[in-house]
C-alpha cells in the first residue's frame, strides 16, 4: 500500500511550522510549499492538503491571485483542511464573501452545531486559539459545523467535496487542536 502524501501550503502564517510538527509527530509523509509555488502537478502528486493561515485581510485585498492559485482544488476530489485564511479561501472558491467581524486574538469557546467526525473526542464549547478579524459567509455548498461569540462561521464542511475549514487555529490550540487535526487526518476523508 502506498503511503499517503500530505501537502501543507504555507500561506505565510507564523503558525505553519506547528502544522508540520504535528504531521511529523504522527509519522506522516508531507511536503511543505509556499502558496505562490503551488501548481496542478503539486496538487496531483499529493493525497491530502492543508492550507495554512496568512497575514492577509481578504476583506481588503483582491482575492483573485489566491483564487487563481487554489482553483485547481475545484476539479480535484482530495481532502482539504483550510485553516483561517485557508478556511476563507475554501469559502471564496465556492462563492463565499469575506467580511470584517469582531477581532479575536486569544482563546475562545467553539460551539459545535452538528455532530461531525472533525470534533470527535472534543467537548462541546472546547476552547481554541483565535487570531482573526474576518469571517467567510456560508454558501449552499457548505454545512456550518460550529460558531463562537466572535465569529458566525468557525467551522464548515463541504456538502459534496472532502473539504473542511476552521477559522480558529488548531495547530496552536494544544490538546483540543491536535485532536481536531488528527480527526481530520484519519476520519474526515
Amino acid at each position: 500500500m502506498n503511503e499517503i502524501k500530505h501537502l501543507i501550503i504555507n500561506s505565510g502564517s507564523t503558525k505553519t511550522p506547528q502544522i508540520a510538527d504535528l504531521l511529523s509527530k504522527e509519522g506522516l509523509d508531507y511536503t511543505l510549499i509556499d502558496l505562490e509555488k503551488v501548481t496542478l502537478d503539486i496538487f496531483n502528486s499529493h493525497d491530502k492538503i492543508i492550507i495554512s493561515g496568512a497575514p492577509i485581510l481578504l476583506h481588503k485585498e483582491d482575492p483573485a491571485p489566491y483564487i487563481k492559485l487554489l482553483s485547481p482544488l475545484l476539479e480535484l476530489d482530495k481532502p482539504v483542511l483550510g485553516i483561517c485564511f485557508g478556511h476563507q479561501m475554501l469559502g471564496i472558491l465556492e462563492g463565499g464573501k469575506v467580511t470584517l467581524t469582531q477581532e479575536k486574538r486569544d482563546q475562545e469557546a467553539i460551539h459545535q452545531l452538528i455532530i461531525d467526525p472533525l470534533f470527535e473526542e472534543i467537548s462541546q464549547d472546547a476552547e481554541f486559539i483565535e487570531d482573526h478579524c474576518e469571517s467567510v459567509s456560508i454558501t449552499d455548498h457548505f454545512l456550518l459545523l460550529a460558531d463562537s461569540e466572535s465569529c458566525f462561521n468557525e467551522a464548515m464542511k463541504h456538502k459534496t467535496k472532502p473539504w473542511y475549514g476552521v477559522q480558529f487555529h488548531p495547530e496552536v490550540s494544544t490538546t483540543n487542536g491536535h485532536q481536531l487535526i488528527k480527526n481530520w487526518l484519519y476520519f474526515c476523508s
